[in-house]
């Protein structure tokens, strides 16, 4: 048996530095290596767009396991962390939001996320997951008060959009959008109409990653132009950049809506928010798929059917959203609308102040 120097150097400091070089090699062992002066380090790899989404799905399946260590190496230490308009304060700094993903693990013990769609671009990821789960444990609700377990399952939509760091395996920034009024009500915390529990297919996500195509900037500046026609409440001007057999996907609603239904709550926009526009962020694409980060803004002047107000309000609203068409011969198939309807109905005077 081979005796280890170091340690006799510990236990005695007797030896000379010689003699434990000497019993180090007798021991086959080696000195740590000295970089020569001037010698560069190598490189950090920086991740591909294909293994960024690889990467990104592996922090998923982290996060589904429990495997919290591995899961914490996906933020970068100074990760700020956003449930948006969901009543709660940004988390910032990594134990933040580790506290948050714990917590709601806590209130979800059988949580499981699962992806339909990853969109990849740059630095930039987002994606949209379905979260299943029982709620069997305390949960922080959209007032700062604990919620008691209802032992209810819930199923719900929730866009995630995160910007990584130049190597693109830690998540510097994220931002989170659902509907906490869809929560609320398959917990029976909340007497409106919304989604049922929602159970998403087991095949593999569709991941796109951006190629910076002619035809991914045309995309984005037909969503850019349906924008601009919305700000000038042409809503004839809107309807003309969706394909007849649109499905659209309003996630505050109860049940997905036809072009025919989307024009009509367009309509319905306008007139209870005579002033309202849309103010983009961000804006870009991934194969056929738009990506639109923005703020909702108007004021409520007239009645809004579908929130149960017959009398204006008067009250100014201003909403974060995440928007995601896809695109096919210049018309929009598909479209996902993400932002927090009880945040908006908050703003509206309907829940009280915050």
């Amino acid at each position: 048996m081979c005796v280890d120097p170091w340690r006799l150097v510990r236990a005695a400091a007797v030896l000379t530095s010689a003699a434990v070089i000497v019993a180090a090699l007798a021991c086959g062992g080696a000195q740590p290596r000295q970089e020569a002066a001037g010698e560069a380090r190598p490189a950090a790899k920086v991740l591909t767009a294909a293994e960024r989404a690889a990467w990104y799905q592996e922090c998923w399946a982290h996060f589904n396991g429990r495997a919290w260590a591995k899961f914490r190496a996906c933020y970068a230490d100074t990760v700020e962390s956003d449930q948006v308009d969901s009543g709660h304060p940004a988390a910032r700094g990594i134990e933040a939001a580790m506290a948050v993903n714990m917590g709601f693990a806590e209130a979800f013990p059988d949580v499981k996320g699962t992806g339909e769609l990853i969109l990849v671009n740059g630095d930039a990821i987002v994606s949209i997951y379905v979260l299943n789960g029982t709620h069997a444990g305390p949960l922080l609700g959209p007032d700062g008060h604990s919620i008691p377990a209802t032992n209810k399952p819930v199923g719900v939509y929730q866009a995630h959009r995160i910007r990584t760091d130049a190597l693109g395996s830690k998540v510097v920034e994220e931002e989170f959008y659902s509907d906490t009024g869809t929560m609320m009500s398959q917990l029976g915390l909340n007497p409106g109409p919304a989604r049922p529990v929602a159970t998403s297919r087991s095949a593999p996500p569709t991941v796109v990653v951006a190629a910076g195509t002619p035809a991914e900037l045309s995309n984005v500046d037909l969503l850019r132009a349906q924008m601009a026609a919305y700000n000038s409440h042409d809503a004839k001007g809107v309807d003309a950049y969706n394909a007849a057999d649109l499905v659209y996907h309003d996630m505050t609603m109860p049940a997905d809506q036809t072009a025919k239904e989307s024009l009509a709550g367009t309509l319905d926009m306008f007139r209870a928010f005579p002033d309202v526009k849309l103010v983009p962020l961000s804006a870009w694409g991934a194969g056929s798929y738009v990506v639109v980060a923005g703020r909702f803004e108007g004021t409520n002047k007239g009645p809004i059917p579908a929130m149960g107000i017959k009398k204006p309000t008067g009250k100014t609203v201003s909403a974060r959203y995440l928007d995601i068409a896809r695109w096919e011969n210049g018309k929009i198939k598909e479209e996902w609308l993400f932002y927090d309807g009880m945040a908006m109905a908050r703003q509206l005077g309907l829940l009280g102040k915050k």
